[in-house]
């Protein structure tokens, strides 16, 4: 099969980096973004959508034209703030994947660029940390500028064994306890402290994303010591003693009477069938249509919630790279997608690049053009020769 070559770009958050968050790494900076759309335009490419992926691969054919997918995670409020503005103002296009589980509960949607650009308010007065509020999604929908696709319900991580791999503790970022522990608060995690919804000591289990493990329920009496023993050391200075690591594994253990569990078959598929199809009918109940393509968030999966997800109703779906035969696959609902390219690699160090042409010339090569790999290559040492320069 001969299957599309239209590139797909993954995004995230698109903004200011912020280097205390934990995910900071998935922000692309505001300018380089601007700077990426500009070069798009002057390079003759025209924006695309999943369909015409879908459509091409169906077709098993390949127009070789310059056309490129724009692909947003998470459903940031970012998204709205600054992507929106700025796809409408160059007549460009993309799609948000989102979890209803992070939707904002606000009722208003927010200023965005088009505020400051029409001086209604200052860019540096514009709230961009967070996630998107209903009615900005629904507004996203109807404007034809940003779709809307299903990133599942919870994005969340479970334990997957009975190993313990940390504890809960100051300084340990573990964002998942607290979304499982006050699912409610989960919207709100960028913009306020949720060390304290979880007490200290909690076990933190070997773990997984939602969608690609088997979840462990652990003995909740392993919790329970573990927690009273922090407690009773003064709680989170606890953990400025020598040996607390030691001493916490040994409580752990004496307290483990085997009451741990893996969930079963059925329970299994029943979380993974919730997680999908809960999306989907949430979407349709508040968008008014069924959205029609699937992200998995992480890129995690395994063979039982793909099948669910290839039972859905979707006409894409996205695959990771690194799942050779899937990712080589013929079904024309696939979709192999490519990063922002605001980092690369390249000798085998990771470097960030403010280059917008990268992204270009990395859309080339997954065209095809003649030549294309060869210039990303050129580019990406040439980025780092000029660093080195600046930096003495």
């Amino acid at each position: 099969m001969s299957r599309s070559r239209i590139p797909v770009v993954m995004y995230h958050s698109v903004g200011r980096p912020d280097p205390d968050w934990i995910w900071g790494e998935l922000t692309c900076p505001l300018p380089l973004f601007t700077r990426q759309i500009e070069r798009f335009v002057a390079g003759g490419y025209a924006p695309a959508t999943l369909d015409d992926v879908h459509e091409e691969q169906a077709a098993n054919v390949s127009s070789r034209k310059r056309r490129v997918v724009l692909s947003f995670d998470d459903g940031y409020l970012d998204n709205w703030v600054h992507v929106y503005p700025l796809l409408k103002k160059w007549s460009w296009r993309g799609i948000v994947y989102i979890n209803p589980d992070f939707v904002d509960p606000g009722e208003q949607p927010r200023p965005t660029l088009e505020d400051v650009w029409a001086g209604r308010c200052a860019q540096r007065d514009l709230q961009t940390r967070g996630f998107l509020n209903w009615t900005e999604i629904e507004m996203l929908d109807r404007s034809g500028v940003l779709e809307i696709g299903s990133h599942s319900m919870s994005h969340t991580w479970y334990p997957t064994g009975p190993e313990i791999v940390d504890f809960h503790r100051p300084g340990r970022a573990t964002p998942w306890l607290a979304w499982n522990a006050r699912p409610e608060r989960k919207p709100f995690y960028l913009n306020e402290d949720q060390s304290g919804f979880v007490p200290w000591g909690v076990p933190v289990y070997k773990n997984g994303r939602s969608l690609g493990v088997r979840r462990y329920l652990p003995d909740p009496d392993v919790a329970v010591a573990t927690i009273a023993h922090v407690a009773a050391r003064g709680g989170a200075t606890c953990f400025d003693t020598a040996g607390w690591l030691g001493e916490l594994q040994a409580v752990a253990r004496e307290a483990d009477r085997g009451g741990g569990r893996l969930e079963t078959d059925r329970e299994m598929l029943e979380r993974f069938a919730f997680e999908i199809d809960e999306a989907a009918g949430t979407f349709e109940a508040r968008l008014g249509r069924r959205v029609h393509h699937f992200c998995w968030p992480g890129g995690a999966y395994c063979d039982e919630s793909w099948r669910l997800v290839e039972q859905a109703d979707y006409r894409t779906f996205t695959v990771k790279r690194n799942d050779l035969e899937r990712w080589n696959g013929s079904d024309p609902r696939l979709v192999r997608r490519i990063s922002d390219h605001k980092q690369f690699t390249l000798f085998g160090r990771s470097h960030g690049t403010d280059d917008a042409g990268l992204l270009i010339a990395g859309c080339d090569a997954e065209l095809g053009r003649i030549g294309a790999r060869a210039r990303v290559r050129l580019r990406k040492m040439i980025d780092i020769a000029r660093r080195t320069r600046s930096n003495g």
